[in-house]
């Protein structure tokens, strides 16, 4: 079941002092094809980011650290996000993953936690049968997962062959067959533990349903 606890925060923008509900432990019971959990208990996705409540930062909670030598946003790019087309669009949950990426992008964070970040959000909109929503976060997500691919950004490179069965996965889900097929054609290319088989044959089990277009 997931857990939750309630910390405090100081914003690093607007210096306010709140609480926030945080995650403490999840417990989940299979996945989605790009890895989004089946939770058991109540939805721990909103609480894996602190928002501040005065000036709407958005973060993860490490983020709010006082010992964080970031450059942060001014309040006013933040109000200039919140007011994009699609920020407006997206539900609450969905739009603080958005918000939290933009704030990335601004902060010049790796890519691929930028990336996860909108891939995040996209599963806040499968959650609220938001396709259309859930679309648009999923082309940011492939977009800064393909540019932690190309420049070497991923955190673990043993994790390089799961990231491109996932880029791989967003495309197929995205409809975009040709470049699923691409990446996913190369996962067994950077395979080189045994452990990691798993990904090989779920990357074949995949490029199947592309070609047979089962979405």
């Amino acid at each position: 079941m997931s857990r939750f606890n309630f910390q405090e925060f100081s914003c690093p923008v607007c210096s306010n002092v709140f609480t926030a509900k945080v995650v403490e432990a999840i417990s989940n019971e299979g996945q989605d094809s790009d890895f989004f959990p089946h939770y058991v208990g109540e939805n721990p996705l909103p609480y894996f980011i602190v928002q501040c409540p005065k000036c709407s930062f958005c973060a993860y909670p490490d983020d709010f650290s006082q010992y964080s030598k970031d450059i942060h946003p001014r309040q006013k790019q933040i109000k200039e996000i919140l007011e994009q087309p699609l920020a407006k669009k997206l539900s609450e949950n969905a739009r603080r993953y958005y918000l939290s990426g933009k704030i990335y992008e601004i902060k010049k964070r790796n890519p691929y936690y930028t990336g996860n970040l909108y891939l995040r959000g996209s599963w806040c909109c499968r959650v609220d049968s938001d396709r259309r929503g859930e679309i648009e976060l999923q082309q940011l997500a492939v977009k800064f997962l393909k540019e932690a691919v190309d420049r070497s950004k991923i955190s673990n490179p043993e994790n390089l062959p799961i990231v491109m069965y996932l880029i791989g996965e967003i495309y197929r889900r995205l409809e975009d067959r040709a470049s699923a097929r691409e990446w996913f054609s190369n996962v067994e290319e950077f395979v080189y533990d045994q452990e990691q088989q798993w990904v090989v044959e779920l990357s074949k089990k995949q490029a199947e349903l592309n070609e047979y277009y089962i979405n």
